[in-house]
């Protein structure tokens, strides 16, 4: 399956790791009157506003030598508690080819009260009593995958 033309998503993208390499092959693999549109197809997300604005500044340095502007889709917000498990399935909820990236690996214990309360509320992996976010991230994924769509975390 290649990337051209399909969505990818980094839902906890930070300030760029994994989606520099997505920009960059798409980049190098599209041709250049397809290239913005291309680009659209990427979409990150995370809680971290100044994360958020590194990374597309960061997406914004790959695409200058091509002459291409992107207003890019990546957005501040937080993953888990934006996207409700049981919401995913709705025919109106975007899904993606791909969901690549490095979730966090936090224990739900270190989360606030309301945090975990809601984290466990919607994930089922979570509604045991001793797990990480990043079994979340995981159901997320699974339930924002198209059907044919491949999840890659670290």
């Amino acid at each position: 399956m290649g990337i051209l033309g399909k969505t990818v998503l980094d839902p906890a993208c930070g300030d760029v790791r994994f989606l520099r390499r997505v920009v960059s092959r798409i980049l190098a693999h599209s041709p250049p009157d397809e290239r913005q549109k291309n680009l659209q197809c990427v979409y990150g997300w995370d809680i971290d506003s100044q994360a958020v604005q590194a990374c597309r500044q960061n997406l914004d340095a790959l695409t200058a030598p091509y002459g291409v502007s992107i207003d890019w889709n990546i957005t501040v917000q937080n993953a888990l508690l934006a996207h409700n498990s049981g919401d995913l399935l709705r025919t109106d909820t975007q899904h993606f080819d791909f969901i690549v990236g490095n979730p966090p690996y936090i224990r739900i214990q270190h989360l606030d009260a309301l945090n975990r309360a809601l984290v466990k509320q919607r994930f089922t992996f979570c509604q045991s009593r001793s797990t990480d976010i990043y079994a979340a991230f995981s159901e997320l994924a699974y339930g924002l995958l198209k059907h044919s769509g491949i999840c890659g975390f670290i």
